[in-house]
């Protein structure tokens, strides 16, 4: 869903509510206007209306009693309450006077958020940048960014479902990847270098980095928030911390990738129920035994008889392994099957994640169709691997020359394996979801990111063919 869409969707999320009134949506420019008067008065122009109407029907109470100088002395000032705000708020309509406070607006096509003079890109925007404040009747939404501090938003106590609704709306527009931006082709690639590009677009643009250029965007403060994204992203999750650890990630995603613990799984689940039965209750109570820290001898002997069910008939030779690999003995991993258990064995005990993850992949892979699809799930690792090239470009690890050098062998092999760019996304999004055991709310994400890509004129995939000469086209 586009920016249109979603705009759309944040404003049926206040609809009926006190915030209402002071947003303004255009979806036509994709923008959203805060309208500065109204945010600021609203609290206390309906506290006073609600004080002057009490003091009326208090005047007005006490004067049916008969004490009328009392009366007088509720009457009086709740007349001039409930009248300074029908004055305040004629004023607001018939004149000039909501210029005094000026709009704050989200600009999603330009990625920004806009007052008077102060731009805030999004990139610079963290989810604790909205900060809400609890009255005892209203809850106030406000961005508190070192450079700007506004309201956003008011809400009654009573909205409490749509308030939370319309922030996770607003954060999904404000962190999603600027399509219109990241597909502006006014760059000086080369048609193949474009190729290069596309070929790694779903995991560049659903990180917001444009696919016009190898490296950052243009801009000083945009140029900004693209290292620094791209410095965040190659700590976590790829533990990048210097040149040597991004090339060695790079080398693993081309050499083995997860496509191989695909391939292994696809394996496991073509084998018969009980023996899927039994490898998954092996798995969870090694995982179970690790968690807890208890790597006394019994642990080992379950462990052996885990790799033993996971790799099946050959599963005796890798079981032989499993000690001289635990006590880290030189060579243990040297063979090819010790190098792909250390590698198991690794993930096993360092990613708490790894053992749900795994279990999730064979639910999935009981699709016979995706199954036999296996094989051809090179893109999901090898678009990664392009785009750690850009970020090592992004962050000054890497020359340009040397990044479309590596890049283009990487190209060439995606060409040799898939008839078109529609056969690679699709590929993609299934590797995809294989690699986050069932796919999560973010396969959605990724869903609509594709059809984008594929629709979108301005995107590499319609600018450049997919059957294109790659050979080195550029100075």
């Amino acid at each position: 869903m586009g920016p249109d869409g979603q705009l759309g969707a944040l404003e049926r999320a206040v609809e009926g509510t006190l915030a209402e009134g002071a947003l303004e949506f255009d979806d036509d420019e994709a923008v959203l206007r805060i309208e500065g008067s109204l945010v600021l008065t609203t609290g206390w122009f309906l506290s006073c209306a609600a004080a002057g109407v009490v003091l009326l029907l208090l005047g007005a109470v006490l004067s049916l009693t008969g004490l009328r100088d009392a009366a007088t002395w509720a009457l009086a000032p709740g007349a001039v309450m409930v009248a300074l705000v029908l004055a305040f708020l004629l004023a607001l309509r018939f004149t000039p006077l909501p210029a005094l406070w000026p709009e704050l607006e989200l600009r999603f096509t330009e990625q920004a958020m806009v007052h008077r003079r102060t731009r805030v890109p999004f990139g610079d925007l963290r989810p604790e940048h909205l900060v809400w404040k609890n009255g005892r009747f209203f809850r106030r939404l406000y961005v508190r960014h070192p450079s700007l501090r506004k309201q956003l938003a008011g809400f009654f106590e009573s909205e409490e479902r749509q308030a939370e609704e319309f922030q996770r709306r607003l954060w999904e527009l404000i962190s999603a990847p600027d399509l219109p931006g990241v597909l502006t082709h006014g760059s000086d690639l080369t048609p193949v270098q474009r190729w290069i590009i596309g070929a790694g677009a779903p995991y560049g643009a659903i990180n917001g980095f444009r696919l016009d250029r190898l490296g950052a965007a243009p801009g000083e403060s945009a140029a900004a928030a693209d290292r620094r994204t791209a410095q965040e992203l190659l700590r976590e999750p790829w533990g990048a911390y210097d040149l040597e650890q991004l090339l060695a990630a790079v080398n693993w995603l081309v050499q083995d990738g997860h496509r191989a613990d695909f391939t292994m799984d696809a394996e496991i689940a073509a084998r018969p129920r009980e023996l899927q039965e039994r490898y998954a209750e092996l798995l969870r109570e090694v995982d179970a035994l690790i968690a807890a820290d208890r790597l006394e001898p019994p642990f080992v002997e379950r462990l052996i008889e885990l790799v033993r069910v996971r790799y099946g008939d050959e599963g005796a030779a890798y079981a032989k392994l499993v000690p001289p690999l635990l006590r880290d003995e030189p060579g243990a991993d040297a063979s090819e099957e010790g190098g792909e258990l250390a590698q198991f064995l690794h993930r096993l005990f360092n990613d708490r994640d790894h053992a749900g993850e795994e279990l999730h992949r064979l639910e999935v892979l009981a699709d016979p169709d995706l199954r036999t699809n296996v094989g051809r799930f090179l893109i999901w690792d090898y678009a990664r691997a392009l785009m750690l090239y850009r970020w090592g470009h992004m962050v000054g690890w890497l020359t340009e020359e040397y990044c479309w050098e590596r890049m283009l062998p990487l190209a060439l092999d995606i060409q040799r394996r898939y008839t078109s760019w529609h056969d690679m996304a699709t590929c993609y999004l299934q590797g995809r979801l294989l690699w986050s055991g069932g796919g999560g709310r973010a396969q959605a994400e990724y869903d609509r990111l594709v059809e984008h890509l594929a629709g979108e004129r301005r995107s590499p995939w319609n600018l450049v063919p997919w059957d294109l000469d790659l050979t080195r086209d550029w100075p």
